[in-house]
C-alpha cells in the first residue's frame, strides 16, 4: 500500500469513527476492517460521475446497515452527492443520512431490515438492468449506453439468511453476469473455527449455484485484482475478503461489542496519527489527490458516455428508456370513463382485475408483474408478453417459484430503478410480504401488491390457511393506500388511480364471481368510500362495508326494507383515501346521529372507529376453520338470516 493510498484509507476511516461517535452507535470494527474494500471500489472501479447522483449508467451499490458510516463518507469523499453537515447528521431525525431504518438513493442502498434484503435487492436491480439494456440492443446491437454493474457489499450473516438463499438461487437460473458480492469475512467465531469452516461451505455453495467465487485477503492489490475479473466475469460473482476485524485500533481483532464508538482519547490519537486537527476534517492533499484520480480514470468515458447519449435520443424507444431512468417512474395514462362495461358484466373478479391490469401495462414497457407459483390463481400476468429468464430477458412476467421472500426483495431492486411492479400472492401470504411492504412503503417505491384469495370462504381449500388479521394489518401501515374493490367498476377506478400514483399500494380482491353492481362508479373510488345504496327518505341505518361483501350489504338492505328500515349501503375501497376527505364530507357520508353496522369478512379491529358499538361490527372473532360455506358462515355468525335478526334486534334497542 503506498503512503497516498494509506492516507486517503485513513482519513476515509476518521470520517466514518466521527460519525460513529457522533450519533454513539456503529461498528467500529468492521467500519475499519472494511475501509480498504470501499476505498478500491471507489477509487479503481466504480463508474459515476462527481456531484451527479442521477447519472443513470452509474455502477450501484448497495450495502448492509453495518456499514452506513463508511457508505455515506464514500458518498462524501468520492462521490461528493453528500456534504459534511450530512454526514454531522447521520442517525438524527430527518436526516438524509439515516442509519436506520432503510434509505434508497439513484446510487444505491443503504441499511436493512433483515439480513439479506440487501443481496435480494441488488438481484433485483441486476434485473431490471438486464430487461432495460435487452430492449436497448434490441433497437440497436451496439449500443452500449446502459451496462452498469450492481456491487452488494455484505457480511456473512446476510449470506445465512433465508432471503439470500432464495435470491441466489433466482440470481443463479438468470445468469445476471453483472451482480457482485462483496463479502466481508470479519470471522463470526474467533475460537471455535467456525470463520473457516463456513468459509468452505460459502465456497461449495456457490460453485454449485454456478457463480464464480474468489477468497481473497484485504490488501489492495488482490482487491482491486478479484473485482477487476468480477467486471469481465460472464456469471454472477462472489467475492470473500478476509479481514482483521477492527484493524488499526484496539478493538482489533477482539470480541468487544460492536455499536460501542471509540472513546475521546483513541480518538485524538488516531486523528493526531493521520494529521487531522479537528473530527470531521479531510485533508486539502487527499481531496486534491481523489479529484485528480478520478478525473483521470473517469473524466473521458463520462464525456462519451454523454456523447452516445446525445446520439442514441434519435431512437425514440432508447429515448423512452432513457426518459424513464432520469424520471425514475413509468409514465402511464388511464382513464376508465374511456372504458366501457355491459350492465350484466359478471366474472371472477380476479379475471376483471387482469383485463384492467393488462389494458394499463399496455401503457408502458416499464409495468412488470411477478408471483410465486400462483400466476394461475392470481391471473395477475401480462398476457401479451412471457416469463422473464436468462434466454427471454425482456419477458415482462416473473415467476419466482417457491421464492417469497426473493420476491418481495428483488421486486424492491426493481422499483428502485422506477418500474412499476405488480406482485401477486394469496392474501394470507401478506405476513411473510410485510417486511418487504414496509420498505416500499418508507422508500415511497412502486410496488404494487394484489392480494387475492381475500376472504376466508377460499383460502382455506386452497392453502389450508384462513385469511383473518391481514386487510385490518395491511390498513395500520402508514403511508400504505390499500385497495378492496367490489365490482368491475371500482377495479376501474382503482387503477386509474395507480397509473398516477407512484407509491405503494394493495389490490385485495376476490377469487369468486361479482356481478357489475349498479350503485358503483369508478369515479368515486377517489373517495374512499361512497353511496352505493341512497336511502328513499331519511337513513335509519347505514352498513359501511367494501370488496366481496358489498352485494351481501346491498342484500341486507333491501330484506331489511319491508321491517321499516331505510339503510344506506356505503362503499369502502380504501379506507386510507377516505381518511383523506374533508371532515364535512365524512360527516354528511357517515352522521353520527345515524346507527352505523360495518360488514366485512376479517377481523373486527379496523371498524371500531365507525361503528356505532362493538355489537354493530358484523365480522370475525376467530380463525374460521375447515368446511363449507354455508357451515363456516353460520358458525361465525355472519349467514343472512343471523345477520338480518342481529340488526332488527339492535335497530329496536
Amino acid at each position: 500500500m503506498s503512503k497516498r493510498e494509506n492516507l486517503i484509507i485513513r482519513n476515509l476511516q476518521m470520517l466514518s469513527l466521527d460519525m460513529i461517535k457522533e450519533a454513539k452507535s456503529g461498528d467500529v470494527g468492521l467500519t475499519m476492517a472494511s475501509a480498504k474494500v470501499f476505498y478500491t471500489l471507489y477509487m479503481k472501479h466504480l463508474v459515476f460521475e462527481a456531484h451527479k447522483p442521477n447519472f443513470i449508467n452509474q455502477d450501484r451499490v448497495l450495502v448492509g446497515s453495518r456499514f452506513m458510516p463508511l457508505y455515506y463518507a464514500s458518498l462524501y469523499l468520492f462521490q461528493k452527492s453528500l456534504s459534511i453537515e450530512n454526514l454531522k447528521d447521520y442517525k438524527k431525525f430527518s436526516s438524509i443520512t439515516p442509519g436506520y431504518p432503510s434509505s434508497i438513493t439513484p446510487s444505491g442502498f443503504g441499511g436493512n431490515h433483515s439480513y439479506g434484503n440487501v443481496i435480494g435487492m441488488g438481484v433485483g436491480i441486476s434485473l431490471g438492468n438486464r430487461y432495460l439494456n435487452s430492449l436497448i440492443k434490441i433497437e440497436d446491437k451496439k449500443n452500449n449506453l446502459l451496462n452498469f454493474k450492481t456491487y452488494v457489499v455484505c457480511t456473512m450473516q446476510d449470506l445465512m439468511s433465508g432471503i439470500a438463499y432464495e435470491s441466489l438461487s433466482y440470481a443463479s437460473a438468470n445468469d445476471l453476469k453483472n451482480f457482485i458480492i462483496i463479502v466481508i469475512n470479519d470471522g463470526i467465531s474467533r475460537d471455535s473455527g467456525l470463520k473457516t469452516t463456513f468459509t468452505e461451505e460459502l465456497t461449495d455453495r456457490f460453485i454449485s449455484l454456478n457463480f464464480d467465487i474468489d477468497v481473497i485477503n484485504d490488501n489492495l492489490s488482490s482487491l482491486d485484482g478479484a473485482i477487476d475479473d468480477a467486471k469481465h466475469n460472464k456469471k454472477p460473482t462472489v467475492i470473500v475478503v478476509n479481514t482483521i476485524y477492527g484493524e488499526g485500533t484496539s478493538r482489533e481483532d477482539s470480541n468487544e461489542k460492536y455499536n460501542e464508538p471509540l472513546d475521546d482519547e483513541e480518538m485524538n490519537s488516531l486523528r493526531s496519527e493521520y494529521g487531522l486537527k479537528a473530527p470531521f476534517m479531510v485533508l486539502e492533499e487527499v481531496k486534491m489527490e481523489i479529484k485528480e484520480s478520478l478525473n483521470k480514470r473517469l473524466g473521458r468515458y463520462i464525456e462519451r458516455w454523454h456523447e452516445l447519449k446525445e446520439e442514441s435520443l434519435d431512437d425514440l424507444k432508447i429515448k423512452e428508456i432513457i426518459d424513464f431512468l432520469e424520471i425514475g417512474k413509468a409514465k402511464l395514462s388511464f382513464k376508465a370513463e374511456n372504458i366501457k362495461i355491459n350492465d350484466n358484466y359478471e366474472e371472477e373478479l380476479v379475471i376483471s382485475n387482469s383485463k384492467i391490469l393488462n389494458i394499463l401495462a399496455s401503457k408502458s414497457p416499464f409495468v412488470l408483474c411477478g408471483s410465486n407459483d400462483n400466476f394461475i390463481y392470481t391471473k395477475a400476468s401480462i398476457n401479451k408478453s412471457s416469463i422473464m429468464s436468462k434466454d427471454n430477458p425482456t419477458g415482462r412476467n416473473i415467476l419466482f417459484g417457491a421464492r417469497m421472500l426473493a420476491m418481495g426483495s428483488i421486486s424492491l431492486g426493481l422499483a428502485s430503478l422506477g418500474f412499476k411492479v405488480f406482485l401477486s400472492a394469496p392474501l394470507v401470504d401478506e405476513n411473510t410480504l410485510k417486511p418487504f411492504i414496509k420498505i416500499a412503503t418508507q422508500n415511497s417505491l412502486p410496488v404494487n401488491y394484489i392480494f387475492t384469495n381475500d376472504t376466508f370462504l377460499k383460502t382455506y381449500e386452497n392453502t389450508g390457511l384462513s385469511a383473518y388479521e391481514e386487510i385490518s394489518d395491511l390498513r395500520s401501515m402508514p403511508n400504505l393506500i390499500n385497495f378492496r374493490p367490489a365490482d368491475i367498476n371500482e377495479i376501474l377506478g382503482v387503477y386509474e388511480i395507480l397509473s398516477n400514483y407512484y407509491k405503494t399500494s394493495t389490490i385485495i380482491i376476490s377469487n369468486e364471481n361479482a356481478k357489475k353492481l349498479s350503485g358503483t362508479n369508478p369515479k368515486y373510488v377517489i373517495a374512499g368510500a361512497y353511496r352505493v345504496r341512497k336511502e328513499r327518505e331519511d337513513a335509519n341505518a347505514i352498513i359501511i362495508t367494501s370488496g366481496s361483501e358489498v352485494p351481501l350489504a346491498l342484500r341486507l338492505a333491501q330484506e331489511l326494507a319491508p321491517y321499516g328500515l331505510d339503510i344506506r349501503v356505503i362503499s369502502m375501497p380504501s379506507a386510507e383515501l377516505f381518511a383523506s376527505q374533508s371532515p364535512k364530507y365524512k360527516s354528511v357520508l357517515i352522521p353520527r346521529n345515524v346507527k352505523t353496522f360495518t360488514l366485512e369478512f376479517s377481523s373486527k379491529d379496523f371498524f371500531y372507529r365507525y361503528a356505532t358499538s362493538e355489537e354493530y361490527i358484523l365480522g370475525l372473532t376467530n380463525y374460521p376453520e375447515g368446511g363449507s360455506k354455508e357451515e363456516i358462515l353460520s358458525a361465525h355468525n355472519l349467514d343472512i338470516d343471523y345477520l338480518k335478526s342481529q340488526i332488527l334486534k339492535l335497530m329496536k334497542s
